[in-house]
């Protein structure tokens, strides 16, 4: 949804420049872009929207968005089309759930259906909980559970620990590219916060893996809060590639009406050539060049690497060394490769 995508695009330049504060401006960087988690939920969007197989959408988006930031396993699930999941227990499957918490009607469905989108890539049980954990709360949420309720909900389902202050866990929280090293802090993000916008602050100040944290906490942030800022959800929209922004434009439409998504679609729109091509290259461009600069060789060393040397195991899960803190972006970027 709008509030997952504007957390990513705002935290899209603070992944690899970390700051810990809420107080930055403005809130949108003009550097700002989307990455890989708003590729992901739109496509999401789109195979809920037109009941299509997810995997085979999500294989046409990364088509169109090459460079938007996948990890390697992602890159070669894309590439040679296999139909087997790679048993990933990265936040991945947790960043581009939100559709789910809207789509469905029962906690039980949302439930079921989180797991089913998340197994496509992520069928370990870790990729699998934090998926659910992030659409059981935006359904609660737009239910009107209050935050006390979800709190509850969530901890006695998921066991997740979320009895922490952001204030608590800022001063020591560093990178985690996992599920159960993100979607808990998420949570607390939207927790702590006292509306949409300080929840967005809230998740860029803990630091971490900036854009796919404070796109979870977005996506919660907005089924609680209500519609998102009309100021925040242009800017977020403008951001979208033309075909993406009527995805969006779609899916409210037909799960959550919204005047803001409207006057917002409208307006972005306008910034468009009439004849919007599908394919945005000037954005397109702009990916290519910000993953080059960050990634500069790592791709190509992680591209040779054969994805069954991989030893993705419940070892490997619950391995401190594993999920601790990466002291270069070098580093980040290899276990983002992982993932």
């Amino acid at each position: 949804m709008l509030g997952a995508i504007t957390g990513d695009v705002v935290g899209s330049v603070y992944e690899w420049n970390n700051i810990k504060h809420k107080v930055f401006n403005p809130l949108f960087d003009p550097s700002a872009f989307f990455t890989d988690d708003s590729v992901l939920t739109v496509a999401l969007m789109d195979a809920i929207d037109r009941g299509v197989d997810y995997g085979k959408t999500m294989r046409w988006y990364y088509t169109q968005h090459p460079t938007a930031g996948y990890g390697h396993l992602f890159h070669h699930w894309c590439k040679y089309e296999t139909e087997l999941p790679y048993n990933s227990w990265g936040n991945g499957s947790a960043m581009r759930t939100s559709a789910v918490g809207y789509a469905y009607d029962s906690i039980e469905e949302v439930l079921e259906k989180a797991k089913y989108f998340a197994s496509f890539t992520h069928n370990h049980p870790e990729g699998i909980k934090g998926a659910q954990a992030t659409s059981a709360c935006i359904f609660m949420a737009r239910k009107g559970a209050t935050k006390e309720a979800i709190r509850t909900y969530i901890t006695n389902k998921f066991g997740y620990d979320l009895n922490h202050t952001v204030d608590d866990i800022r001063p020591t929280y560093v990178f985690n590219e996992s599920c159960q090293g993100t979607v808990p802090e998420a949570i607390v993000a939207f927790l702590d916060s006292t509306d949409f916008e300080d929840a967005i602050r809230c998740a860029i100040s803990l630091g971490g893996d900036s854009d796919t944290l404070t796109c979870i906490t977005g996506g919660i942030a907005e089924a609680f809060y209500g519609d998102i800022p009309y100021e925040i959800a242009i800017q977020a929209m403008h951001r979208l590639t033309p075909q993406m922004r009527d995805v969006v434009y779609k899916f409210y439409d037909k799960y959550r009406p919204s005047e803001t998504i409207i006057l917002a679609h409208k307006m972005a729109s306008q910034f468009v050539s009439a004849n919007p091509i599908e394919k945005d290259d000037e954005f397109q461009e702009k990916q290519r060049i910000c993953w080059t600069m960050v990634v500069k060789d790592e791709a190509v060393k992680a591209a040779s690497k054969d994805v069954d040397e991989l030893n993705w195991n419940e070892d490997v899960c619950n391995s401190t060394d594993n999920i601790k803190h990466k002291d270069t972006i070098s580093k980040k970027i290899q276990e983002l490769f992982k993932l």
